[in-house]
């Protein structure tokens, strides 16, 4: 017994980094700090006055103000001092911002390294999973990557409500030990390999919230909410399943990167939704971006929509092509949906 207890007192503390501290990078900051045993956490955010305050008063200079981390949290003054040793790091930054944290993380990567994403999106331009971009930047270094992802937001996990995740990497080896260091008492992990699925399911709920919350702003039932919200989702599990690989469990409802994560986000009080909304109430694109910006809100499935016609034709799902025609191209109007609706929905 006594030899044992000192092997525990002599194992080594991973050092896990979360790069970017908005939203949901200060909720894992938190969550971690809650578990802390056999973890030296470090966090870091290109915002050196937010970095400054979160240094001195351990609490957020904008967000969640009422919950502070502890003393034994670093703040890293540097890219170089986040990495310096880091194992697990895990990015919660928005969706483009991708290349450009990836090329500043670079040169200070740990052969085998962990990187795990937080962002559900997909790339803009080219309609690239994130996980290709990153690849594509990282030539030559050997690193795993991994997508966290589920129907869980900032204020859930700092309040310790019980909640799911999945995290989805292609090396089964590596999914083991994250699901140690995320699960929690309140936080249950669900590992995949399906890492496509995932991905492309984490970037697509985004689209469908955004759409309920069209539908909701335009003043239709909640009955007729939730029949556009399911014939969407077959739309997008149809392009997933068939065209990239996804697994079907991926798209259950048991699945907390659909499932869970859609019920969430269509029905909770998101800013994708909230995004819809605005736009269902007639407020243009632009002003309604500029609106949830005001907020510190980051609306990853803008980015999604836009890059639809680079994933798949979009002739054959009607409400995928009405969102990139309406917010992408700004070539239809609004009341074209109902039109979708009433006659032309299969």
């Amino acid at each position: 017994m006594k030899y044992s207890s000192v092997m525990k007192k002599d194992t080594p503390k991973l050092k896990l980094a979360i790069y970017g501290l908005g939203n949901f990078g200060y909720a894992f900051l938190k969550h971690f700090d809650k578990k802390k045993k056999n973890l030296v956490i470090y966090g870091y955010d290109q915002n050196k006055k937010l970095l400054l305050y979160l240094k001195n008063n351990r609490r957020h200079l904008f967000l969640h103000q009422e919950y502070k981390v502890s003393k034994g949290i670093v703040f890293a003054e540097s890219v170089q001092e986040l990495l310096n040793e880091c194992k697990i790091l895990v990015l919660a930054i928005p969706s483009s911002a991708t290349r450009e944290v990836t090329g500043k993380i670079k040169p200070y990567l740990l052969p085998g390294i962990i990187i795990v994403n937080t962002a559900k999106a997909l790339d803009y331009k080219t309609g690239k999973r994130l996980s290709r971009i990153i690849k594509d930047e990282l030539k030559k270094i050997h690193y795993y990557y991994a997508q966290f992802a589920g129907g869980t937001i900032a204020s859930d996990l700092f309040k310790h409500e019980p909640l799911g995740a999945t995290i989805a990497c292609e090396n089964k080896k590596i999914l083991p030990k994250l699901t140690s260091v995320f699960q929690s008492s309140n936080l249950r992990i669900y590992p995949t390999t399906d890492l496509a699925g995932v991905e492309y399911a984490s970037s697509f709920k985004n689209i469908v919230s955004v759409l309920a919350g069209i539908i909701n702003g335009m003043g239709f039932s909640y009955g007729s909410e939730t029949h556009i919200i399911s014939r969407i989702a077959d739309e997008i599990e149809g392009i997933v399943t068939t065209n990239f690989g996804g697994k079907k469990d991926t798209f259950s409802m048991k699945s907390q990167a659909w499932g869970n994560d859609l019920w969430m986000s269509c029905t909770g009080s998101t800013r994708n939704k909230e995004f819809g909304i605005l736009l269902g109430r007639g407020v243009p694109v632009e002003k309604a971006l500029f609106l949830m910006k005001k907020q510190n809100k980051t609306i990853e499935g803008v980015n999604t929509i836009f890059s639809l016609n680079k994933i798949v034709s979009l002739k054959n799902y009607p409400l995928l092509r009405f969102l990139h025609l309406f917010i992408a191209r700004r070539k239809i109007k609004l009341n074209m949906i109902k039109k979708i609706i009433f006659n032309n929905i299969k």
